[in-house]
């Protein structure tokens, strides 16, 4: 069923492209607006922050061009800056080009900012959404040019769509003066890109999930807007993947904003076409300590303080309950309890950031585990955290708490390693201890989120992606596969999750470092196969392979 619908998908898929590039020479990129401010004016442009002293005004005080730059200052909120209607006839799937050039002289050294957008509804009872789209570090005394592409996301409902600059975010209490600086934009331009330009995948390649299908499935995590069947981001993922997860769709906050109100809008958008391609659904994840609304942790009645233990553990149970009731039998495997362990040793407490051990103590795991078998008895009940591969005293830790919790009779299927390594580190027979030390637990083990950062470290300067730099990471994913290999070989692995379809959409990009690029995936972001993706289907076609 999964090859013969793929087929078919990728058939109409293809037939609609051919389509759209006949004639495709006479289109071209649209200029949307181009503001070099050499009219003195602000034109349209305007502060974001209405109620305050923010100001936003034409300026001759430093320019990158001509007389004239807009300069924002009198900021007290860091996401206040500078915002520009994009565009109130918003298509689905059209792609902004936004390029502006940013300048500041006072406070740290080097700082960060950020493009985002603003969205409105035709239901003005809907409030307005943000998206962050990139990141970008600025060096003070330097114009630096800020640059990234836009997709607007496939949702009817949209009415109007705002770009502005801002700061990274920080609650109102955190903010410093550096925060509030003084900044200057100039000769910005936004372009509506060429459709027949957009990427389109590579058909005749080889599939990746049938190349690696006797030995375990795998999969990428995605969001909702990726799993249009007639983008070709979701051909790509008919194409070479057999298990789908949500990188953020199933998470609490998406789930139950509100006590009691559950939107299954995004999380059944991925699962309907999970259905319909034949993928293997994962879900990620039924509890963890950050993107939880607050209101799971307030008192109804007065929410400056703490739910009682009792209330938090019935809500905890409502939520983790209807939604393995819902999907039961359809869902394969559950992320039950994501990051539950501190890096410090022991538990993640509350002064790490975890309200659930805070108020619940380390009851709480169980419970969620029990809660979620109740509902169905066959899904695989997987307990997840990062670092058990490269952090000897967490992976300890974690075999500990697995084994109680066995002798227990709680009912933990399996132990997800998330995998966010590095081109170097850590080693592949630390890896491999790792495996076999939970295997002989008697638990499977999965590979939940894989990525392989392209830089050493965390810290590591933005660097470019040479050849040199993708041949290594090659060479590093074809390590893993053949462990993962060899794992499936001794039944002790099933399954391998990529985190993220293409380079431009991971979550490594401007993090941990503001303005720094990553490629820690297989496809890069014109949908093409990188080194990385040969060296796992036909290591002979990448030069210099061991």
């Amino acid at each position: 069923m999964k090859k013969t619908m793929s087929l078919f998908l990728i058939i109409i898929v293809s037939l609609m492209s051919l389509l759209q590039s006949v004639g495709a020479q006479t289109f071209k990129n649209e200029l949307i607006l181009r503001s070099d401010f050499e009219d003195g004016k602000v034109g349209k442009w305007g502060p974001r922050g209405t109620d305050s002293p923010e100001k936003v005004e034409v300026t001759t005080e430093v320019t990158h061009s001509g007389k004239y730059s807009l300069k924002i200052s009198q900021r007290t909120k860091t996401w206040q800056g500078p915002i520009h209607l994009l565009t109130d006839k918003p298509v689905p799937e059209d792609t902004y080009l936004i390029t502006a050039w940013v300048y500041y002289n006072e406070g740290p050294a080097q700082s960060g900012f950020v493009l985002s957008v603003e969205r409105s509804y035709k239901d003005e009872s809907i409030g307005h959404s943000y998206t962050n789209v990139a990141s970008f570090m600025v060096k003070k005394g330097e114009w630096t040019q800020i640059s990234t592409e836009y997709n607007v996301p496939k949702d009817p409902t949209q009415k109007n769509i705002w770009f502005y600059i801002e700061l990274p975010y920080k609650d109102d209490a955190a903010v410093t003066a550096n925060d509030k600086i003084t900044f200057y934009i100039d000769d910005v331009q936004v372009e509506k890109l060429d459709p027949a330009a957009k990427p389109k995948i590579e058909l005749t390649i080889p599939s990746l999930y049938e190349t690696v299908s006797r030995w375990f499935s795998i999969g990428a995590a995605v969001e909702p807007d990726e799993v249009e069947p007639s983008t070709q981001k979701a051909q790509l993922m008919i194409k070479h993947f057999d298990s789908i997860v949500a990188g953020n769709a199933h998470k609490m906050d998406s789930i139950q904003p509100k006590e009691g109100q559950f939107d299954w809008s995004r999380a059944d958008r991925i699962i309907d076409f999970a259905e319909m391609t034949g993928m293997r659904i994962r879900w990620h994840t039924l509890l963890w300590h950050t993107q939880v609304p607050a209101w799971f942790f307030q008192d109804p009645k007065d929410p400056s303080k703490p739910a009682s233990k009792a209330l938090l553990n019935q809500r905890l149970k409502t939520h983790i309950q209807t939604i393995v009731k819902r999907y039961k039998g359809r869902i394969e495997s559950y992320d039950v309890v994501n990051e539950v362990l501190s890096d410090n040793g022991g538990f993640r407490t509350g002064a790490e950031g975890s309200r659930w051990y805070e108020i619940l103590g380390p009851e709480y795991i169980e419970n969620a585990f029990r809660w979620a078998r109740e509902m169905d008895p066959n899904a695989q009940l997987v307990i997840n955290d990062y670092n058990l591969e490269s952090d000897a005293r967490k992976r300890q830790d974690m075999y500990n708490l697995v084994r109680d919790l066995k002798k227990k009779g709680v009912p933990i299927n399996a132990v997800g390693l998330q995998m966010h390594i590095s081109i170097n580190y850590p080693s592949i027979q630390e890896i491999r201890e790792t495996i076999n030390l939970f295997a002989s637990l008697g638990v499977k083990v999965i590979i939940t989120e894989l990525d392989v950062s392209i830089y050493d470290s965390p810290n590591e300067q933005k660097k470019s992606i040479t050849q040199d730099v993708l041949l290594k990471q090659a060479q590093r994913y074809k390590d893993l596969f053949d462990l993962f290999k060899e794992a499936a070989n001794k039944k002790q692995l099933d399954t391998v999750m990529i985190w993220g379809l293409t380079d431009d959409g991971s979550w490594l990009n401007n993090f941990p470092v503001p303005g720094r690029t990553n490629a820690p995936l297989l496809f890069d972001k014109q949908l093409k196969a990188k080194p990385a993706f040969w060296a796992i289907v036909d290591p002979k076609k990448v030069p210099g392979l061991r």
